[in-house]
């Protein structure tokens, strides 16, 4: 048995190494089992980007209309500011509120002084009616 695998081997060498024609048809034989299993390894990976691509292009195009959106409402919000329909702060409003109360106020003194100004004239004449009548 051992003799007939020894042999197996020796013709299998013999025959490797003794003809130039079969050491070129192994080698084709090799380069084209190498090109192949290169091509797989190309197309896998080609696989694997495109794979790669499509979810990263529907990730970008949501997160960019997201994006869009924002813009347009940040834009439109910072339109209505610079309008005047929106304000930062109640500052305004307190003010004219204050502003308001104040007028109010001042019209009111005003009323009160005026008031107080016909009593003295008409003390004054009384006064002066009753000094006159003591005279």
């Amino acid at each position: 048995m051992k003799l007939f695998a020894t042999f197996a081997l020796l013709k299998a060498a013999i025959a490797s190494e003794g003809n130039p024609v079969r050491r070129v048809v192994d080698l084709l034989t090799g380069l084209k089992d190498k090109c192949e299993a290169d091509l797989k390894a190309e197309e896998d990976l080609f696989e694997s980007y495109v794979c790669w691509y499509k979810t990263i292009k529907k990730e970008k195009g949501a997160s960019n209309e997201e994006a869009q959106s924002r813009i347009d409402s940040l834009s439109s919000y910072i339109e209505d500011i610079e309008a005047g329909r929106i304000e930062l702060t109640s500052e305004r409003k307190d003010l004219e509120k204050e502003t308001a109360g104040l007028k109010s106020d001042l019209e009111k003194a005003a009323a009160l002084s005026e008031q107080e100004e016909k009593d003295f004239t008409s003390a004054d004449e009384d006064m002066g009616t009753a000094i006159d009548a003591l005279d």
